[in-house]
């Protein structure tokens, strides 16, 4: 290849990846991650190593997450403390304790009969986090799942930061560029606002970043075609059973990005017209890649069968989520969360408009400025083409059906809206798919930061781009600032932990093992999911909120959630009655704490309770 060939851009294996490549006449393994580890084996050079780096942007990862957010977990992590008040925390616990549960027992882990007595639960279409739950299973077992939840949400945000380093530290070759792309993705709005609701199989993205690593390394002949295709096969597979529905948006989005790698790299080939094969053509690179990854997307399909073929003959029937509700509103991209407008009221009352899903598109004035100028400085680089395209587009994808601002009650709706009210794409959350977004601003904010390294621009904007160094961190940093200043703490519960019902093992001396309980707690969200998976499924429970596919809103039976509202009405009653025989309920359980109504209404009904360890139970006199 010519220098005239480079003139539009790096070199043709740039689009194999958003990464850069060598120069006109280097080796196209020439990397400055690769020098950069060759340098490590002079004296005193151990921290230049990418290993050693590596574990360094892990440290200080976990030391800013664990010291300034995540501490009262790490130090009392036997307390179920993370916002009692939602449904999705104990609802993780118990799924980290249930695939241990029925591995052991050799139970279908897609079905359980532990919950919503008497018909049990399918959890098919369930966000169980088996990779997590089998990862974690001897702190379960040796702890507990309440100390193996914690010790997760210390990890997650961390280890997410971590991956995305060491994607970063593979393009730039540059430790601090790579730190500060890291956490523009570990501590982004989209981990954040998952991890304050415990949300486990959102938070733990550190797949995604390490699948474009792999595509680095193959790009880099680091490693061959079939190590590539063996690892990103596994990693796509565990991405399957972590949560399907990134697998599926992950699914769309490497379809698209290698579409637009391929426009993007034109015809260009050797410089007699010939192919070379140390620089093939471009398109040819991607259209190896393709083909490689479509090998490993298929191979994860095959890995994944038995859960997929139970899935798809276990689809829960009458739900159907609005893509508009889950949506990223446009002001949310430039808006923080409320508590974080520095006391400006116009600013505090948009903000306190915008949905729960909207808030994970915030990306901050500083850090969309700094995109702007990237590109605009650096467009020649097809990597910056390739990954402004990207960020674009996922954005755009991320708004939905409806362009919102601030909530409006109406909105624009796009060209495109019918799209998303097909079979399989209405069950989708829209706004979930910025953690791509995030993913492509690490690789920019990385790229910037280090001065775009030798290989990613050509000419003048190479020339541009290393000008004026303390501009560029100057804007980084704002960029890292107004992230941080959005930063969310955890809703930890005061005085939350177990019941001495519970925790002391009392519960063996009331309740027989296997018998049906119904726990009824106002102030802890899936309080019986809790209790049972601490107790080792000791009892059955009949409720259980798994998600608002299958469940109405609410973690107790609807006959007894019924009960809150008094006067109870005769049918109400009747119902109640009814429930109770047929599901075979012989006690239940009513933390200390709850509403008054509750207590009343069972007296209503003719039972009695009795206070024992920080609970009252009432016996229905049916069951075993």
């Amino acid at each position: 290849m010519t220098a005239a060939d480079h003139a539009d851009g790096p070199a043709p294996s740039e689009l194999a990846a958003p990464a850069p490549a060598t120069a006109a006449g280097d080796q196209p393994a020439g990397t400055a991650e690769q020098q950069a580890a060759g340098a490590a084996g002079r004296p005193g050079s151990w921290l230049g190593s990418a290993g050693w780096q590596g574990l360094l942007a892990l440290g200080v990862y976990l030391a800013i997450w664990v010291l300034g957010y995540a501490l009262p977990l790490v130090l009392q992590p036997g307390r179920p403390a993370l916002d009692q008040s939602s449904m999705d925390p104990n609802f993780y616990t118990w799924g980290l304790r249930w695939w241990p549960y029925a591995i052991a027992h050799g139970l279908n882990p897609l079905h359980t009969t532990q919950l919503n007595a008497p018909g049990g639960a399918s959890l098919a279409w369930i966000t169980t986090i088996p990779p997590l739950a089998v990862l974690a299973a001897p702190v379960t077992l040796l702890a507990g799942p309440i100390v193996a939840f914690n010790l997760l949400v210390a990890l997650s945000v961390p280890v997410s930061a971590w991956a995305a380093f060491v994607l970063c530290r593979r393009l730039t070759g540059k430790f601090w560029p790579a730190l500060a792309g890291g956490a523009i993705y570990g501590f982004s709005a989209y981990q954040l606002n998952h991890i304050i609701a415990g949300q486990l199989n959102l938070t733990f993205s550190l797949l995604l970043p390490l699948m474009g690593y792999l595509v680095l390394c193959w790009r880099d002949k680091a490693i061959g075609d079939r190590a590539f295709v063996i690892w990103l096969a596994l990693a796509m597979t565990v991405q399957f059973y972590l949560f399907l529905e990134t697998y599926a948006d992950m699914t769309a989005i490497i379809a698209v990005s290698l579409l637009v790698g391929w426009l993007l790299a034109g015809r260009s080939g050797s410089a007699a017209g010939r192919d070379d094969p140390a620089h093939p053509p471009a398109r040819r690179v991607i259209a190896r890649l393709s083909l490689l990854t479509g090998i490993a997307y298929l191979a994860s399909i095959i890995l994944a069968a038995p859960y997929l073929g139970y899935a798809l003959t276990h689809v829960p029937k009458g739900f159907i989520r609005s893509p508009a509700g889950s949506s990223v509103d446009v002001a949310g991209l430039v808006l923080p969360r409320p508590g974080q407008t520095f006391g400006v009221s116009w600013l505090a009352a948009h903000t306190a408009a915008l949905s729960v899903p909207g808030r994970d598109g915030y990306i901050g004035i500083p850090l969309l400025i700094l995109a702007v100028v990237f590109a605009i400085r650096t467009w020649s680089s097809k990597v910056t083409r390739f990954l402004t395209i990207m960020l674009a587009f996922t954005i755009v994808v991320a708004i939905g059906p409806v362009l919102h601002w601030a909530n409006a009650r109406h909105g624009v709706t796009l060209p495109w809206h019918h799209l998303w009210y097909l079979p399989i794409v209405r069950s989708a959350y829209p706004a979930r798919l910025m953690v791509f977004a995030f993913l492509a601003l690490a690789v920019i904010m990385a790229l910037w930061l280090a001065g775009q390294p030798r290989g990613t621009a050509s000419g003048a904007a190479a020339s541009q781009a290393t000008r004026w160094p303390w501009a560029r961190w100057l804007l980084g940093l704002l960029a890292i600032a107004a992230v941080a200043a959005n930063t969310p703490t955890l809703t930890i519960q005061p005085g939350a932990g177990l019941p001495a019902f519970i925790s002391s093992g009392s519960y063996r001396h009331y309740l027989k093992p296997g018998s049906t309980i119904v726990v009824v707690s106002t102030v802890r969200g899936n309080a019986g999911m809790l209790w049972q998976a601490d107790t080792d499924f000791y009892t059955r429970i009949a409720g259980g909120f798994l998600n608002a596919a299958v469940a109405h809103g609410s973690d107790l039976p609807r006959a007894v959630a019924d009960l809150g509202t008094l006067p109870l009405t005769g049918q109400e009653v009747r119902r109640f009655r009814s429930f109770v025989r047929t599901a075979r309920i012989s006690a239940i359980l009513v933390e200390a704490g709850s509403a008054p109504s509750w207590q009343a209404a069972f007296r209503q009904l003719g039972l009695h309770g009795q206070q024992v360890g920080g609970v009252t139970l009432y016996r229905t006199g049916a069951g075993s």
